[in-house]
């Protein structure tokens, strides 16, 4: 009996042992999504926008760098260029207010599998996106991973299907130093670890373009084109001959540059050895712009790319000049409009000349126009075809009205020798007519000659057959 109840302790004893563990574990793997949302509200509670003085977007082989220079942001991997302050205001107050949808503890074992793995652990799978946000001294006040995105959703019992949680759009995000995992419905698409998808795209805008001079590596590929007023709807090629007339189709110079964009920016000191082989243009517009752009095709990685840099200058008048004839009621509107246009101005000359000396990659089609020719822009003379001849209703080409089409003679058949032995036909010469003097037309009336009668030649007699002999008498 002792053995018994020995057995049943034991076994109990076991039992209660296994159902410890198997509540640990589903407690460590599975903690239900209510009470992490109970507990806290948002994914950064503390999070203070002004003291983040940098933004660090690590992955296993690439990373970005948004930081604080001077007076304002910059992308460190692009040579400082300026970053979009813009999207870094979005992508900031966005983790502020980001709210948590569900939150449970994963062992560190299962973090591959939903992609929340720090990058630089070369035996870690499934890395995710380290995000580190660092005040002024360089101290990171928020870091952490972006891993996977919810795919799919399970209960509570299935531990595989776990790993989906929510609705699909939702992602998980591993907080540095805390072993929940959390699922927000924020992808955050912005926070993407690319140097070129930080930097500020604004560029350079060419409007009222009065000329283009192009100096290409061979004198004879270079060429100018302007206009002579504002309202000239064509450029003309300067130095042209009679026959030479620029194509504006394929020069496209009424749009060149208006609204240009650029994919990439590299460093300053890349534009000499980038530009050693390019060519160089000066354009100049109506409003006082003067743009020196220089442009090369290389080839990066077996592939074409094209560049660009450009200075920009401009001569903005300061002071207006009063019409000799302008009332003074108009003197206040016309004072007001030019220095509304003044401002304008010089507020575009501050925006582009932040572009000085940067290297741009950009499209083939933003620069295709600097790398033509000469030659290739010049209007082409098509060869007209020569005019059908006309056509008459009811007429045969070829034919004239009221004129039977001429035949040409037959070749005369050999006379037979049946023919040969027949007597001549009968022939008729008709004489020759007679015209009186120009003269005589004048002084008399003309009278038409008689027709002249047929003069009959008898034919020639046949030669005489003999006679037979007479029959001689009977005896």
């Amino acid at each position: 009996m002792k053995k018994i109840i020995l057995l049943l302790v034991l076994l109990a004893a076991i039992i209660g042992a296994a159902y410890y563990q198997s509540n640990q574990r589903n407690s460590r793997l599975n903690r239900a999504s209510s009470g992490a949302t109970k507990t806290r509200e948002l994914l950064l509670p503390d999070f203070d926008i002004n003291g983040i003085k940098k933004l660090r977007i690590k992955e296993d082989k690439q990373e970005t760098t948004v930081t604080v220079q001077g007076d304002q942001w910059i992308v460190a991997d692009r040579g400082g260029y300026p970053a979009n302050k813009e999207k870094l205001q979005t992508v900031l107050m966005g983790l502020k207010y980001e709210k948590i949808k569900a939150g449970r503890r994963i062992g560190k074992d299962s973090w591959g599998k939903i992609g929340v793995n720090s990058p630089g652990d070369a035996t870690a799978f499934g890395v995710g996106t380290l995000v580190e946000m660092l005040d002024e001294s360089g101290t990171v006040k928020e870091s952490f991973v972006l891993g996977g995105k919810v795919t799919s959703s399970g209960g509570q019992d299935d531990q595989m299907s776990m790993f989906g949680g929510g609705p699909q759009g939702n992602r998980f995000v591993r907080l540095k130093n805390e072993d929940t995992i959390y699922e927000v419905a924020n992808q955050f698409s912005d926070l993407e670890n690319k140097p070129e998808a930080w930097v500020l795209k604004d560029f350079i805008a060419v409007s009222k373009l009065k000329s283009i001079e192009v100096t290409a590596p061979k004198a004879e590929d270079s060429w100018k084109a302007s206009k002579k007023a504002e309202s000239d709807t064509e450029f003309a090629l300067e130095g042209a001959k009679a026959d030479e007339k620029l194509d504006d189709a394929k020069a496209a110079l009424s749009s060149f540059l208006s609204s240009p964009s650029f994919d990439d920016v590299l460093a300053k000191d890349k534009a000499a050895e980038t530009f050693k082989e390019g060519v160089k243009a000066v354009l100049t517009t109506f409003d006082g712009f003067t743009y020196t752009v220089q442009a090369a095709k290389k080839s990066v990685d077996g592939a074409d790319k094209w560049y660009l840099t450009v200075t920009t200058t401009a001569a903005i008048p300061q002071k207006r000049e009063a019409a000799k004839d302008e009332k003074p009621e108009d003197k206040k509107t016309n004072d007001e409009n030019f220095d509304a246009q003044k401002k304008t101005l010089e507020e575009k000359l501050a925006k582009e000349k932040a572009c000085d000396g940067w290297v741009y990659q950009v499209t083939e089609y933003t620069v295709n126009t600097l790398f033509k020719k000469r030659s290739e822009l010049l209007k082409k003379e098509e060869a007209k075809p020569a005019a059908p001849a006309p056509t008459i209703p009811g007429l045969t080409p070829g034919t004239i009205p009221g004129l039977k089409p001429v035949t040409p003679p037959a070749e005369p058949a050999k006379p037979s020798a049946d023919a040969a032995a027949k007597p001549a036909p009968i022939t008729v010469t008709t004489p020759p007519i007679s015209v009186p003097p120009a003269n005589e037309i004048k002084d008399k009336p003309v009278t038409p000659p008689a027709t002249p009668k047929p003069e009959l030649k008898p034919a020639e007699a046949p030669a005489a057959v003999p006679a037979p002999p007479p029959a001689e008498p009977k005896k």
